[in-house]
């Protein structure tokens, strides 16, 4: 298995190296390998809201510059 850090923020991820939007190509890991109770953690921050992403990065990775709404590890 392999934990890695998921973190609502808000700004803009493409400069942030060690993260990758969760819905891009170049993820580690993609929405459906989450499960539910992840899927409803997301929902509950607002994940969906205008201007938020959420970004996979390895656990401790930096979101310098970015505004983390919330933060979570997920094991996979």
């Amino acid at each position: 298995m392999t934990v890695y850090t998921l973190s609502i923020v808000e700004g803009d991820v493409d400069h942030i190296p060690s993260g990758k939007d969760i819905f891009s190509p170049g993820s580690p890991i993609t929405f459906e390998d989450l499960d539910p109770s992840t899927l409803v953690w997301l929902t509950e921050h607002g994940y969906e809201e205008p201007g938020r992403k959420v970004v996979v990065t390895p656990v401790d990775g930096s979101l310098n510059g970015l505004r983390v709404i919330a933060s979570r590890e997920v094991d996979l």
